[in-house]
């Protein structure tokens, strides 16, 4: 009994100081925030602490804030499946990789994390400006005849965010194909089947658990971009982060800006919560089959 009570009061102050600073600086603001999207802005920069629900009534009755709101999904949607496709292959080769090398080559994959985003996007203006390295290309190829214009475009944003979130993807794919056998390849193949056909019906369904975390967590991350959109897009590609925060900071409605991280959150959770209903079914499934046929 006193060993027990030992061991829950060790676990205790281990958990206990983190569990405090999330509480202070994550749950706090967050109850706060959802406390003030129910409230009456004050042209003065001001609020009336009221229960209402006008906030949310404008939002989803202005064409201005579903525009964004639309901008964030499809946006989203759209970086997801580039950084998949893009992730994919480089998965595979890296769980595939000799050992020797693979340290190397997963420290490769994770480098462009230890560099901020602001540097990253920076880098990709120097690349979409008008005087930058791909329209330098295509006028020096007669692809075009002036400058063509990248930047503030939705396709600039997807690249940008797909580029800041594809190492998560290739990581979560990654761990999942190193677990697959490889012998159920070479009899794929052995069976006649081409390496496409042996990728489709072997590697990539026993993968999915790893696609569909990797998924999940690229589209939290490019719903929630900040820097990427604002920097990339502009004015001209309104992403809900930036909006929200504009919101709050240069029109001064923190209601309706408290409202939209509210819906924010919100929509991130109900994705969250499907996605992972998926995932649950999906690794029950074929995770557990391939751990048995390896076993």
């Amino acid at each position: 009994m006193k060993n027990s009570l030992k061991h829950k009061l060790e676990i205790s102050s281990l958990i206990g100081p983190a569990t405090i600073l999330v509480t202070l600086l994550f749950i706090f603001p967050l109850i706060n925030f959802l406390r003030t999207s129910f409230s009456r802005n004050i042209p003065s920069g001001s609020y009336d602490p009221a229960w209402t629900f006008e906030n949310f009534v404008e939002f989803f009755s202005d064409p201005y804030f579903l525009g964004i709101l639309w901008n964030t999904i499809y946006i989203s949607i759209i970086a997801t499946f580039l950084t998949l496709i893009l992730a994919f292959p480089i998965a595979y080769l890296l769980a595939r990789a000799n050992v020797k090398y693979k340290g190397i080559l997963v420290g490769l994959v994770v480098f462009p994390l230890l560099v901020g985003n602001i540097v990253r996007d920076v880098g990709w203006i120097a690349l979409f400006s008008e005087q930058g390295l791909v329209n330098n290309f295509l006028l020096a190829i007669g692809f075009i005849n002036e400058p063509a214009t990248f930047l503030g475009t939705p396709g600039a944003v997807i690249i940008a965010i797909s580029n800041v979130v594809l190492p998560y993807m290739i990581i979560s794919i990654q761990s999942v194909i190193e677990r697959i056998n490889p012998s159920l390849e070479e009899g794929a193949i052995d069976l006649g089947a081409s390496r496409w056909m042996m990728m489709r019906t072997v590697i990539f369904p026993l993968a999915m658990p790893g696609i569909m975390a990797g998924t999940l967590f690229v589209f939290i991350l490019s719903m929630n971009a900040y820097t990427t959109p604002l920097i990339i897009g502009g004015t001209k590609v309104q992403m809900m982060a930036p909006a929200l925060y504009s919101e709050i900071t240069e029109v001064s409605n923190w209601p309706m800006g408290a409202a939209m991280a509210v819906i924010l959150i919100v929509l991130t959770l109900i994705a969250s919560v499907f996605y992972l209903s998926i995932l649950e079914k999906t690794t029950s499934g074929n995770l557990n089959s391939s751990t048995e046929v390896k076993g």
